[in-house]
């Protein structure tokens, strides 16, 4: 995605959380600074961050078929695929109903083979989850009374090394970026055609900002001639967010945001959602017409997404659930240190 998508992904998983009647300590801590943090939303992609945490391999988890022998653990039915996501996300609601996808695909082995070992998408989402939680311990008194764990070092921490709240809700949103990225097809398919610079990643990822209109532009989500310049109000700016709801057809209204299931993590999470994004992106360009050897570099956005009931149903599935994952995996955070939905 793009800058102001990600930052609507952010703020609209933020209002979600507000309203699911729960996590109000975690919407107390973020909403306050929702629109100095929200550039953390969009930061991995600045160039100087690939620097540090947002290498390129980070926002990716391309998948391909395995050549030679299957492997089991690279396999994941349908019906397997859709039940480890649940009924809540709409990505498995529509490859429960999808007949695009023969049995034969699925029961293929599949997997991603980063450039680099230990660096892709869902690690980098485990990564930041794990972090943040260390932050939070170490958060100023305005966090700490939210956590309300009590901590038996505060006579050594200094206050100089605390965690700001401006800073853990920054962190929050940059993990919001990583989540977001494994809802988006193209970064989970290993096809030249996915590539960000061959036209259907691009375009679609654009059509997204033009969707999400420009108030979420980020020189539009700090108000203008103040000096300093002040950001809009926590409150308008989800108010903003939940607005966009009607653009893209969607209804959060009766969405409850469930907790990890037994025995998942952040990790196990992503790996699936990967997965089904990267199903989505063999529907919307079927391997059968675009096959997985890559002997040409197709860019197929005019031609694959030409139907628009098809482009309006999946951004509906890709930007629900990029939204819903995102307070899926807030919420974990949270509720890992204070063991309640509070």
């Amino acid at each position: 995605m793009k800058q102001a998508a990600h930052s609507w992904v952010a703020i609209r998983a933020m209002a979600l959380l507000a309203d699911n009647g729960g996590n109000k300590g975690l919407v107390k801590l973020l909403s306050p600074y929702a629109c100095e943090a929200s550039v953390g939303s969009w930061l991995p992609d600045a160039t100087d961050a690939k620097a540090g945490g947002s290498a390129t391999e980070n926002h990716i988890f391309k998948m391909l078929p395995i050549s030679g022998k299957p492997d089991s653990r690279f396999v994941a039915d349908n019906k397997s695929l859709i039940k480890r996501l649940g009924p809540v996300r709409m990505m498995s609601q529509y490859l429960a109903q999808d007949k695009a996808l023969d049995d034969d695909w699925w029961a293929r082995a599949y997997k991603a083979e980063p450039k680099k070992s230990g660096q892709h998408l869902p690690n980098r989402a485990m990564a930041m989850h794990t972090m943040l939680k260390d932050l939070l311990l170490l958060g100023d008194d305005s966090i700490d009374k939210l956590v309300g764990r009590g901590r038996g070092y505060d006579a050594y921490l200094v206050a100089e090394a605390e965690t700001r709240q401006q800073a853990v809700a920054t962190y929050f949103f940059m993990l919001s970026h990583f989540v977001a990225d494994s809802c988006m097809p193209c970064h989970c398919d290993g096809r030249n055609l996915a590539d960000y610079d061959k036209g259907l990643h691009k375009q679609w990822e654009a059509h997204w900002d033009r969707l999400v209109g420009k108030g979420f532009a980020k020189d539009e989500l700090v108000e203008k001639g103040e000096e300093p310049k002040a950001c809009i109000p926590g409150e308008q700016a989800m108010e903003n967010a939940r607005a966009v709801d009607s653009v893209l057809k969607l209804d959060f209204k009766k969405t409850t945001v469930p907790l990890l299931g037994t025995g998942r993590d952040v990790w196990l999470e992503m790996v699936d959602v990967c997965r089904a994004s990267f199903a989505l992106s063999a529907i919307v360009a079927p391997p059968t017409k675009y096959g997985y050897k890559n002997t040409a570099a197709r860019a197929p956005y005019a031609d694959v997404l030409s139907e628009k009931p098809l482009l309006d149903e999946l951004d509906k599935v890709i930007l629900h659930d990029a939204v819903l994952n995102t307070a899926m995996v807030w919420q974990d955070t949270w509720q890992a240190l204070t063991g309640k939905k509070s």
